[in-house]
C-alpha cells in the first residue's frame, strides 16, 4: 500500500468517523443517560455564566450527593478536574455562532473521537501492519456503540484520547509527553489509570502521573458536601464475580451492545494473538472491570474506555485470519453484521422519551427570575433541572415548607400531576398550567 493511498484510506476514515458523531448532534440533553450529560454541561454552562472557575466548578443541583446529609448549596461539583470542561467552554466560544453550548459539547466528545482514531492507527502501525492499524481506527469510529457515547457530553471520550496519547508518546520513547498526557487522562477521570497499564516498563513516568490527581482529591476534600458519594461503584450491591456479573458485561455489554455477537469471533482470534504490549492493556481492562464491579454494571458509559482495546483485538484478529479469500469473504461478513446488530442494540439511545421536561424547563427560563431557586421532582434525575437553566433541587428532600425556609426555594415545575404535585397547586400560586406541565410559584396567592 502506497503511502497515498493509505492516507487517503485513513483520510476517509476519519471524516466518517466525525460524519456519524454528527448524528442528532442537536438533540437536548435528555436522551439516554442524560443526568450525567446534565451535570457535565452544567459546569460549563456556569462558567459562561459566571467565569472559569477550575478549582470549584460548580452544577445546579442543591440536594446532598455525599450521602453524608451534607446539602450543596453552593453547588460544587467535586468530581473530575474540569478539563473536559475548560475544553468544552473554549470550543463553544469557537463555534458559538454555529452551535448551542449544548452542541458544542458534544462536537467535543466527537472531535476527541476522532482524534483517538488516529492515535489508534498510530499505535496499531507500531506493532502490525498498516492495514491492520487502517482496521482498528475504523472499527473504534463506526462501532454504533461508541459513535453514540463519543458524542455525549461526558468526560470520558477525551479521557480515552489522552490516554492514547501518552501510550503513543510512551511508544516513541517521550517521556515528557508520556508524563503530561498521562496526568491530564488521570485528572480527566482517575480510572484513565487501568488503562495506562502499558507505562508500568517505565514505572518513574507511571507513579509520576499520580500525583496531580492525588492533589486534586487532596483538595476535594475540602468541599465535602459537593464529593459525590462514590464508594459504592466499586461493589456496592455485591454483583462482582456472581453469574449476573459475568452476564452483564460479557455477554450483555462486550457480545450484544458493543460486538454485535458477530464480533465475538475476530475479538477472540485477537485476543489469541495480540502480543505482550496489547495484553498489558487487555488485563488493565479486566481489572477495571473487577474493581469497579457496581459502575460497570450500572452505567454502560463506563465501557468507554475499554473500546479502543476491543477495537485493535478486532483487527488484529480479522487481519491475521483473512489470508484467503473464502476466509476474508467470512470476515467481512462477521464486521458488518457486527455493526448491524449492534445499531439495533443502541439506535433507542438517541431517543427523547420525556419532551415534557424540555418544554416545562423552556418555560422556567421564561417564566421566573435567573437567581430563582426551583425544584424539580423527576426522580432525582437532574436532567430536567438541568432544561429550567435554574439552581436548585431534582426532587423534594424535605417538605416544601421546610424548603421554602431553609434553602430558599422559590418555584417548583412538575411534569407528573401526582399528590404532591396537586398539594402544592392547591396552597401555592399557579403560573402556568398545561397537560404536559405546571409552574407554580411558592408563594402562597392572596384571598380576600
Amino acid at each position: 500500500m502506497s503511502v497515498k493511498v493509505r492516507n487517503i484510506i485513513l483520510v476517509i476514515i476519519l471524516g466518517l468517523g466525525l460524519g456519524l458523531r454528527l448524528y442528532k448532534i442537536d438533540n437536548p440533553i435528555a436522551d439516554w443517560h442524560s443526568w450525567r450529560q446534565a451535570d457535565t454541561s452544567a459546569v460549563t454552562r456556569n462558567f459562561v455564566k459566571y467565569g472559569v472557575d477550575i478549582f470549584t466548578p460548580r452544577y445546579d443541583d442543591f440536594s446532598d450527593v455525599s450521602g453524608n446529609g451534607f446539602f450543596n448549596s453552593n453547588g460544587y461539583r467535586m468530581v473530575e478536574f474540569p478539563i473536559f470542561n475548560v475544553v468544552h467552554y473554549l470550543l463553544y466560544f469557537l463555534v458559538s455562532s454555529f452551535y448551542t453550548l449544548e452542541q458544542a459539547g458534544r462536537l467535543t466528545s466527537a472531535l476527541s473521537a476522532v482524534v483517538s482514531g488516529g492515535l489508534i492507527y498510530l499505535i496499531v502501525r507500531k506493532h502490525f501492519s498498516e492495514s491492520t492499524a487502517l482496521l482498528a481506527a475504523a472499527v473504534y469510529l463506526f462501532l454504533p456503540y461508541n459513535i453514540y457515547f463519543t458524542r455525549v457530553i461526558l468526560p470520558d471520550p477525551l479521557m480515552t484520547t489522552l490516554v492514547l496519547a501518552a501510550l503513543l508518546s510512551h511508544i516513541h520513547k517521550r517521556r515528557i509527553f508520556t508524563w503530561v498526557f498521562a496526568s491530564l487522562a488521570m485528572l480527566v477521570k482517575p480510572t484513565a489509570v487501568f488503562f495506562l497499564l502499558p507505562l508500568l516498563s517505565d514505572y518513574q513516568i507511571f507513579l509520576a502521573a499520580l500525583i496531580p490527581t492525588l492533589l486534586w482529591r487532596a483538595w476535594e476534600q475540602r468541599f465535602p458536601a459537593g464529593v459525590p458519594a462514590n464508594i459504592w461503584l466499586l461493589n456496592g450491591n455485591h454483583i462482582r464475580f456472581k453469574p449476573s456479573w459475568f452476564r452483564w458485561l460479557f455477554g450483555e455489554r462486550i457480545g450484544d451492545m458493543i460486538l454485535g455477537t458477530w464480533g465475538i469471533f475476530p475479538f477472540l482470534q485477537g485476543l489469541l494473538v495480540q502480543g505482550n504490549y496489547f495484553l498489558w492493556w487487555t488485563l488493565g481492562s479486566l481489572l477495571y472491570f473487577i474493581v469497579f464491579a457496581t459502575g460497570n454494571i450500572q452505567h454502560d458509559y463506563y465501557q468507554i474506555p475499554i473500546i479502543p482495546i476491543i477495537s485493535i483485538l478486532v483487527a488484529i484478529g480479522a487481519t491475521k485470519f483473512a489470508q484467503t479469500l473464502a476466509k476474508k469473504i467470512l470476515i467481512a461478513v462477521c464486521l458488518i453484521f457486527m455493526l448491524a446488530f449492534s445499531w439495533y442494540d443502541i439506535k433507542g439511545d438517541y431517543q427523547i422519551n420525556h419532551y415534557d421536561i424540555i418544554n416545562a424547563g423552556q418555560a422556567t427560563d421564561r417564566l421566573t427570575p435567573p437567581d430563582s431557586v426551583v425544584i424539580t421532582p423527576y426522580n432525582g434525575d437532574t436532567a430536567f433541572l438541568y432544561q429550567t437553566n435554574r439552581k436548585g433541587f431534582p426532587y423534594t428532600v424535605l417538605p416544601i415548607k421546610d424548603m421554602i425556609d431553609r434553602y430558599g426555594a422559590t418555584y417548583y415545575i412538575s411534569v407528573n400531576y401526582d399528590t404532591q404535585t396537586r398539594e402544592v397547586m392547591n396552597k401555592y400560586t399557579i403560573i402556568e398550567e398545561n397537560p404536559g406541565y405546571v409552574v407554580v410559584r411558592l408563594e402562597e396567592p392572596h384571598r380576600d
